[in-house]
């Protein structure tokens, strides 16, 4: 009975064991942005359009046009702009930025075919001055991946 007994608990306490590990590595892995690998617990919980544009803030932080035009533009918007062209123009914008803070990022929904993701965050410039802007973003789903309509956004 109480060789019973002793295998039951073992076999809990394994079976929990076991499982905090594989929750730990789930919330590990998952909880990594895709843009830098850079823990973030609170990217486990975004949905994937609200990642594309955590990913696209970092980036801009980071000075990363590259991975912006690789990773989080349209096909059809690739094909009106080079890559070089497209560098060329972020980094001169962003010479005028010191850094970027993200405040929150909230999914708001589908409309008119695409995701629409709300941003709120802080732009502080070299010289010292910052402003803070809440900016709608839209975004449609490519191959897969969320892809930033820049058109829709930024104009």
């Amino acid at each position: 009975m109480f060789f019973k007994r002793s295998i039951s608990l073992f076999s809990i306490l394994v079976f929990t064991l076991v499982f905090i590990l594989l929750l730990t590595a789930m919330l590990a892995f998952s909880g990594c942005r895709n843009y830098d690998s850079g823990f973030d617990l609170s990217y486990f919980f975004k949905t994937e359009p609200e990642k594309a544009v955590i990913d696209f803030l970092f980036a801009l932080n980071n000075e990363d046009a590259g991975y912006i035009y690789n990773n989080l533009i349209l096909d059809k918007d690739k094909r009106s702009v080079s890559k070089e062209k497209f560098i060329r123009e972020i980094n001169d914008i962003l010479s005028r930025v010191e850094e970027i803070e993200i405040s929150s990022v909230a999914y708001l929904g589908y409309e008119s075919g695409m995701g629409k993701v709300i941003a709120d965050f802080k732009v502080i410039y070299i010289n010292g001055d910052f402003s803070n802007y809440k900016k709608y973003i839209y975004l449609k789903e490519e191959n897969g991946k969320w892809r930033i309509v820049f058109d829709k956004t930024f104009i």
